[in-house]
């Protein structure tokens, strides 16, 4: 009971990291003033990275470099150790044989084969060779007889078989009939992602949140028509920008201010914002896409190709 105690304090702990990290919004803060861009990573009030090299990447990058420019400890070098001569191992003497024993290897081996003469040998070889082939040959001619029969009467039945139907397509066209039937699953398919991903998508884009964002922009050129023209270029596609990402995700401006600066060579283009966004949204959209096309998409059409069995399997 404790072990299972124990356990389960940890799973409650892990789910309640897991929630929280879900729960703390990630983002940061982006400016460009005077030609200068900076930028600031943070996941709730932990500062992640920024451009000036600090938070927990810099401090990690800086531990990293610091470790490479610290001299290794020199080791000693050991001392070759004494090489001890191998002491040359006595040959042992071979023991003398007894006469006994000399007699033995004097006597030669008898072989019955050798003892007979060569007509024998090649009689009793015949002899066995005929009687073998004999015994078999019979047994494997009937055999390859009853096979070829029954190769015969399975052409005939297959014969048979397609003269009775008429409607039964060849090879060739069952090979296109089964392309067009996968292409047009693919293309299902990817239409019933597509429908039923279309809100959690715009709802994991609603999740991003664009606030205090603003944008001082000073269009100059010394020629005044030239500078109308670009203040319009600029204008145009600024407004019209920040209409449509107002659409996707979350905008809180700040202040807007496009201007045209005739006469003067050089324009200002400072803006800033901070951006910031929950993961626990991906989450929850990830979960509503998998319910949406289950019920939209998957079950209907697995009951649809169910339906379509029974109808085919009564009509036979």
């Amino acid at each position: 009971m404790i072990v299972l105690k124990i356990l389960l304090y940890i799973l409650l702990a892990v789910l309640a990291l897991i929630l929280l990290v879900l729960i703390t919004p990630a983002g940061g803060e982006f400016s460009y003033i005077d030609g200068k861009f900076r930028y600031k990573v943070r996941l709730w009030i932990i500062n992640l990275m920024d451009s000036e090299g600090g938070g927990l990447y810099g401090w990690w990058k800086k531990r990293k470099a610091n470790k490479k420019d610290k001299p290794e400890n020199p080791q000693k070098a050991k001392k070759p150790k004494p090489v001890k001569e191998k002491k040359s191992k006595k040959k042992k003497k071979q023991r003398e044989k007894y006469e006994w024993e000399k007699e033995l290897d004097d006597i030669p081996v008898n072989d019955p084969e050798a003892d007979m003469p060569p007509a024998v040998k090649d009689d009793t070889d015949s002899e066995a060779h005929t009687s073998a082939g004999e015994g078999f040959s019979d047994d494997t001619v009937q055999a390859d007889e009853h096979d070829e029969a029954d190769h015969k009467k399975d052409k005939k039945k297959k014969k048979d078989e397609s003269d009775d139907d008429p409607f039964e397509l060849d090879d060739d066209n069952k090979e296109e009939a089964e392309e067009k039937k996968s292409l047009s699953d693919k293309v299902e398919f990817l239409v019933g992602v597509w429908e039923s991903a279309q809100r959690p998508m715009l709802k994991i884009f609603k999740g991003f949140k664009l606030k205090d964002f603003y944008i001082d922009f000073l269009i100059a050129d010394e020629d005044a028509c030239d500078c109308a023209l670009k203040y319009g270029k600029y204008s145009t596609l600024i407004f019209s920008g920040i209409a449509f990402f107002s659409q996707l995700i979350t905008v809180r401006l700040k202040t807007i201010d496009v201007r045209p600066a005739f006469g003067l060579s050089k324009g200002r283009w400072d803006t800033s914002g901070k951006v910031s966004f929950r993961l626990g949204t991906a989450v929850i959209a990830g979960a509503w896409f998998l319910l949406t096309y289950f019920f939209r998409t998957f079950l209907p059409d697995r009951l649809r190709k169910r339906k379509m069995k029974k109808t085919a399997a009564r009509q036979k």
